[in-house]
Formats: C-alpha cells, structure tokens, sequence
C-alpha cells in the first residue's frame, strides 16, 4: 500500500515528465533532455527495481534522444517520431503508476535527490568528455 506522501511525489514527477515530453515535443532542445533524464532518474529512485518501468524508462529516454538529435540537425520532427514520444510517455506514466501501487512503505532514510545529482555530474563528465582541449567539440 502507497502511503499518500509518495503517492502525491510520484503524481508530482508524472506530472513534470509529461511537462518536459510537451517541452521536447515543441523545442527539442538538450537542456530539456538533460532535464529529462534527471528527472527519470530521480524518480526511479523511488521505486523499487521493475523491469517494466525500466523498460518503459529507457524507451522514453531513447525517443526523446531521437528527437533531439533530429532537432539539432536542423531537420524537423516526423509525425512518426512526436507519436513514438507521445506514446512512450504514456505508456512510463502507466507504468510508474502501476509501480508506485506496489511500493510499500520502507523504514529506513533514503537520499531520493542523490541519484539525480550524480545523473548531473555524469551529465557534465560526458559533455567535457566531448570537447578538446581548447574547448571545442570534438
């Protein structure tokens, strides 16, 4: 049973996933990904491991990555690629619903923000990664 502190976060982080997806879904920009993944992340810190949501997770991330990339090629969205965004968003709200049903409560502290910050960092590792030394992309 979900006691209703974690079902109201879990309703609060469907919420922004389905904000962010709008915001990819208009823009394509990579700050909105970078935002996105965060946000996975953090919320599948929440939860107990599901393969499921995993999945569910990791095609969101993946359609999104496609749009992105498409959008800074200069080529605009294809119908196909907004509805495969569209359609994986709902189908990792469905799931991250399903999953928080089966959450019960659990005694001990977790830091549920460290696994979004260390997203961060590995986020700006892999950007200074891509660059040269003088600062310019590789």
């Amino acid at each position: 049973m979900i006691d209703s502190a974690l079902a109201k976060t879990i309703q609060d982080r469907t919420e922004a996933v389905k904000k962010v997806v709008n915001l990819l879904a208009q823009a394509g920009r990579a700050d909105d990904l970078h935002d996105l993944r965060v946000l996975l992340i953090n919320t599948m810190s929440l939860l107990k491991r599901d393969p499921g949501t995993e999945a569910a997770v990791d095609d969101l991330y993946a359609a999104a990555a496609v749009l992105v990339k498409d959008a800074s090629s200069g080529t605009p969205p294809s119908a196909r690629s907004l509805r495969i965004l569209l359609s994986a968003s709902d189908r990792f709200c469905m799931r991250l619903g399903a999953a928080a049903d089966r959450i019960e409560p659990q005694p001990e502290m977790r830091l549920k923000g460290l696994e979004a910050a260390y997203a961060v960092q590995l986020e700006r590792f892999s950007m200074s990664a891509d660059l040269d030394p003088v600062g310019q992309v590789a």
